[in-house]
């Protein structure tokens, strides 16, 4: 029997592969002059994603007597787009990392790691076997960049430096929309699998959505230099076998000025404001993407009681925020977002019926010259810089993947 003629089998969603890996170079896969990859990939589990590949275009506007488009020309291309997680304290802190860009710990299990944006020297790795990767025990893995990375051909241990206060320089995304299903454009099967490659990816905007009685969710929105498809098979990845259930709103408790509050919902939002226009002559994609300043903003929902958060919107007091989510309940699977000084938004609370009143507070987060060290595990004096505008503490019982 003959299959011409037979149905193609379709891609689905469920069978998405989602892989990353930092970069020593922005929009450098890491790679020897071999094509050898140094280092191994990351997989995170995700609920959807939405990079896609934007190619501007060009519409001759030449007269001719047909009145009609004789040429079009491709332009500027354009990447970019949102990865949707349910929150756990071990899948994702390295893509926290790229969000705010500075990681401090010891790699000894059960430690806590705080992550936090970067001090004036950078973001320095000690090449301890804490942030190396040892695939057999699933330790969690760093890339040790170049000092300086001139032509991104070296591989060193040591650490790597960056200008003061950057971000991290990237990381390569590698999508999997086929689960080996998709024919190439002659409509064969690909040697090994079509893999979507996006290099040059950095966290323009990181987000959180909790509420008291679901999942917590993280959106980190991503944007990048260049789409290929690649025909290639699975990469090595890192995957710890027994990765932590996600959070929940039974996890999270929440604390405003050291006092234990009923939130009905939170967000928080963390933006880089990356500049995406930034194109040379000669080359069609991105030449690079500069953060700007980093903003954190976001809301909170709470039923009115008293008139003491209302009143430090009404006066511009500032608050410290912080909110933790205890997986076992027990302090050994944590994670916990600290926001040192908030000031609140928004407007007076009304009533719009005979339902419970409620209190929305829109809030900002801003810089903590010198916040108090009993808001870090490992102590505010213990880790550089001392001031911060947003702090992440992780506790995990394992290693981070």
């Amino acid at each position: 029997m003959s299959c011409e003629g037979c149905k193609k089998t379709f891609a689905t969603g469920a069978r998405t592969t989602f892989l990353w890996m930092e970069e020593r170079c922005f929009g450098n896969v890491n790679e020897d002059a071999g094509g050898t990859v140094l280092g191994t990939y990351k997989r995170i589990e995700l609920n959807s994603e939405s990079i896609v590949n934007e190619i501007g275009t060009f519409n001759s506007e030449s007269l001719n007597p047909e009145r009609a488009l004789r040429r079009r020309m491709q332009g500027a291309s354009s990447i970019g787009g949102d990865v949707n997680v349910e929150l756990t304290n071990n899948g994702y802190a390295w893509l926290i990392v790229q969000a705010i860009g500075k990681l401090i710990g010891s790699g000894i299990t059960a430690d806590p790691y705080t992550i936090l944006p970067v001090d004036v020297n950078g973001v320095d790795w000690d090449g301890t076997a804490g942030y190396q990767q040892d695939s057999a025990n699933y330790e969690p893995y760093e890339v040790i960049y170049d000092d300086g990375c001139s032509d991104c051909t070296g591989y060193r241990t040591g650490y790597y430096e960056v200008d003061g206060y950057n971000m991290e320089p990237g990381f390569t995304s590698l999508i999997s929309r086929d689960g080996g299903t998709i024919k190439d454009i002659n409509g064969n099967d690909f040697v090994n699998h079509g893999w979507f490659r996006y290099t040059g990816c950095r966290v323009n905007t990181w987000s959180i959505a909790a509420t008291p009685t679901g999942i917590i969710t993280s959106t980190f929105a991503i944007m990048g230099r260049e789409e290929e498809i690649v025909d290639m098979a699975v990469p090595q990845y890192a995957e710890r076998p027994e990765v932590n259930d996600p959070f929940s709103g039974f996890n999270g408790g929440v604390t405003i000025d050291g006092e234990t509050q009923c939130i009905l919902n939170f967000d928080m939002s963390l933006t880089n404001n990356l500049n995406g226009d930034k194109f040379c002559m000669g080359d069609r994609y991105r030449n690079s993407l500069p953060e700007g300043r980093r903003e954190i903003t976001g809301n909170i929902s709470m039923e009115l009681t008293d008139l003491i958060f209302y009143n430090k919107f009404l006066h511009g007091t500032s608050a410290i925020f912080t909110i933790e989510f205890d997986l076992l309940g027990d302090g050994t699977e944590t994670m916990k977002i600290i926001l040192p000084r908030i000031e609140f938004n928004g407007t007076t609370p009304t009533a719009g019926g005979n339902e419970a009143l409620t209190q929305p507070l829109p809030y900002v987060g801003m810089w903590e010259e010198s916040p108090a060290d009993s808001l870090l595990v490992k102590g505010a004096s213990t880790v550089t810089p001392n001031g911060f505008d947003i702090a992440i503490e992780i506790v995990t019982t394992g290693a981070l993947v």
